[in-house]
């Protein structure tokens, strides 16, 4: 399916993920919808991701709910299911890319970001037990629960290119991530920075990353032709020199709203740095 996909051309394609449980009475809940923020083309070990979905419409959610919920129905799981899918966002097409009946790494952070056991859950229903008759703190029962927060969590992938010879930084359908990092904010800006902060790589944020402050605009824009490791510190730098947000959404498919976020953490840092040397007024610490 993934290979049709790429057949197809998916350029612009968003991929969607939505974590669901199942018990033996066909009641099933869903437990996290999950956003891949990078296009399809990028593998989703490799994309960078936030739960929930940050700019996918109500109707769209409902949709692929409703898919999911017929998908493990047909195939009679029970326990824990992530399902994959592709979303043109111009024609409205939906299609499903891969199913997982098991705790996968998407489950793992499913878990994590909502505080939802699902592996446990699993081997409990698994055991005999159905979702009405296990108990769940607000919700009374875990057959009524319904994913909410007031916050966003944001995974990002790490890479080692370094540690293997050979290897080239473009990311692709397959992946090259050696692990990942999962940030929790109350915002999508501050998940993504304290993302950043935790891949331990010496960066503190988006900025000034290797030496891409220095190039031109017409080379950092050369550099995001292809997808890479680096795309979003490259974006960053982009921003700063003047792309626009419309000039980078044709160039890497990355919807506005995200590439606006970045251009407003641009902007709060350009601000700062006029201040560089000085104490800083009340209102601009406030504001950042």
């Amino acid at each position: 399916m993934h290979q049709c996909l790429i057949e197809e051309s998916v350029l612009g394609w968003e991929e969607l993920e939505v974590e669901v449980v199942e018990m033996r009475k066909n009641n099933v809940i869903t437990v996290c919808f999950i956003e891949n923020i990078d296009p399809m083309g990028v593998h989703t070990g490799d994309s960078f991701y936030s739960a929930p979905m940050l700019t996918i419409s109500q109707e769209v959610q409902d949709s692929l709910k409703d898919q999911a919920f017929r998908i493990v129905e047909k195939i009679g799981v029970i326990g824990g299911t992530n399902v994959q899918f592709a979303h043109d966002p111009k024609s409205g097409r939906i299609i499903v890319i891969e199913i997982n009946p098991r705790t996968s790494r998407s489950s793992a952070l499913a878990s994590k970001a909502t505080g939802f056991p699902i592996a446990l859950i699993s081997a409990m229903l698994a055991a005999g037990l159905t979702l009405d008759e296990i108990e769940c703190g607000k919700y009374g029962t875990l057959d009524k629960y319904v994913p909410d927060g007031d916050y966003v969590v944001i995974k990002f992938a790490r890479w080692a290119f370094e540690k293997f010879k050979g290897s080239e930084d473009k990311l692709g359908t397959q992946m090259k991530a050696v692990g990942e990092v999962m940030s929790i904010g109350k915002t999508y800006k501050e998940a993504f920075q304290k993302a950043i902060r935790s891949l331990e790589i010496g960066q503190y944020g988006l900025g000034y990353a290797k030496n891409y402050y220095e190039m031109s605009k017409e080379e950092l824009l050369k550099l995001l032709i292809v997808p890479t490791s680096q795309r979003q510190f490259i974006m960053y730098e982009a921003l700063r020199k003047g792309v626009t947000v419309d000039e980078l959404y044709e160039l890497t498919s990355i919807k506005p709203y995200f590439i606006e976020q970045m251009k407003e953490l641009v902007e709060e840092e350009e601000n700062i740095l006029t201040y560089k040397g000085k104490e800083l007024p009340v209102e601009v610490l406030k504001q950042a």
